[in-house]
């Protein structure tokens, strides 16, 4: 029983994977429902690698959750990203399953401003799935492109897309991988008050996702932070400290079918 039920949650999170390239990673964006595409920090290498020009410092994070308090549905990434050749330079590595399924992601990217208020990032992805027993291992490469917009220094506006080409796997070109769309704003109502909304679909039937999320800032070190997606419902909650060279980020999530998710993540800032 608690082999199939394992089976039906990863196919229920491959969906989610097929609809919004689900390899996002950071406590800060998760605890606002994953409305992250303008967030400009470490993260931004998974959220939209445009966003990772704001990050100013090299940064190191690890980010882990443990999706639905099954050990078998863990998911945990690391990120680095650094100023770089007039821009900055992105590294995003994550592993999601257990051994007889393990999905991983390696990603390397570049961003950088091209007007006074537009930047533009690429990735570059290799992908890696490993199956147990008949079904055979998979291999891909793909590529991801993002744009973020500040008209003002109060409203963000960003963009991503995953695939573009409609790549496939190695061993099946039969198997393609989705192509993936992002569109989401923010805004910056006083120093301590931010609102993000963001929109997700893919080119394969699935109903649109849409994400909000707030974030209240006090001092700025300590964070609260909520949100709501729909299409699957989901509830999440969060917080946060920094200290200017450490950033600690707790988040949980409420899915309405699948149950909790709690999630960590921690950066230094070099």
């Amino acid at each position: 029983m608690k082999n199939i039920l394992i089976i039906f949650l990863f196919v229920v999170s491959y969906s989610a994977f097929a609809q919004t390239e689900y390899f996002q990673a950071g406590a800060r964006s998760s605890g606002m429902a994953n409305a992250g595409i303008t967030l400009s920090d470490n993260w931004a290498v998974f959220n939209n690698p445009a966003a990772m020009t704001g990050v100013s410092k090299p940064m190191l994070g690890l980010f882990y959750e443990n999706r639905w308090l099954l050990p078998e549905t863990g998911y945990g990434a690391l990120a680095f990203t650094s100023p770089l050749l007039g821009g900055n330079v992105g590294l995003g590595i994550t592993n999601f399953g257990y051994s007889l399924y393990q999905s991983n992601k390696f990603s390397l990217g570049f961003s950088q401003q091209l007007f006074e208020n537009l930047s533009m990032g690429i990735l570059v992805d290799y992908f890696s799935v490993r199956q147990g027993g008949i079904y055979g291992n998979l291999n891909a490469i793909n590529f991801e492109l993002g744009l973020l917009s500040r008209p003002n220094e109060n409203f963000a506006i960003g963009a991503h897309v995953f695939n573009p080409l409609n790549f496939s796997y190695f061993e099946d070109s039969d198997l393609r991988m989705p192509i993936a769309f992002k569109l989401g704003f923010s805004y910056l109502f006083s120093k301590s008050l931010l609102i993000a909304v963001e929109t997700a679909k893919a080119i394969n039937g699935y109903i649109p996702i849409l994400r909000t999320g707030i974030e209240y800032s006090i001092n700025n070190q300590f964070s609260l932070r909520t949100g709501v997606a729909v299409a699957p419902v989901e509830y999440t909650f969060g917080m946060g400290y920094n200290s200017g060279s450490i950033i600690f980020d707790l988040a949980f999530a409420y899915h309405e079918i699948l149950g909790s998710t709690p999630k960590l993540s921690i950066s230094y800032a070099f």
